[in-house]
């Protein structure tokens, strides 16, 4: 899990760091590699401090191989997918590996509620930062359309 980090050969007495994860979040994955659950801080209410959380917590799980604390979260965060929430994932689920499933159905709920999502404010920010997935929410939007002309 740690081999490949410059953290590994820590002293003894000395420490580990995950900077990438806020205290709370260091906290959760931790109590997950023991446990192999995730505590209800984590939960999948639709609170943005649950959601930064699990993207946080899926983001270590890809860079620390630990693909069952991926897929508990990728589980979640499905579960609690909506328009308001569909670009936040949509984006952590393409920076990790194993996020395909959970990508797909970020993409499919914004392709569903496209005139929400689209028009919303976080939508500017997040085309500024995603160009290559603006690019598949566009061909995504074309095909929706395309298959409801034939049909």
């Amino acid at each position: 899990m740690l081999c490949s980090d410059e953290c590994k050969a820590a002293p003894a007495g000395g420490c580990v760091s995950l900077p990438e994860l806020a205290h709370d979040e260091l906290s959760l994955f931790l109590a997950f590699l023991y446990t192999g659950t995730l505590d209800a801080a984590a939960s999948a209410t639709a609170t943005s401090a649950s959601e930064r959380r699990l993207h946080a917590l899926l983001v270590a799980a890809d860079k620390y191989d630990v693909p069952f604390l991926g897929r508990a979260c990728e589980a979640r965060l499905a579960a609690a997918m909506d328009p308001a929430n569909a670009l936040r994932t949509l984006e952590v689920a393409d920076r990790v590996s194993s996020g395909g499933a959970l990508k797909e159905r970020a993409m499919g709920t914004v392709v569903e509620h496209a005139e929400q999502v689209v028009f919303s404010e976080e939508y500017h920010d997040f085309a500024v930062r995603n160009a290559g997935l603006c690019v598949e929410i566009t061909r995504a939007l074309l095909a929706k359309a395309a298959g409801a002309k034939k049909a």
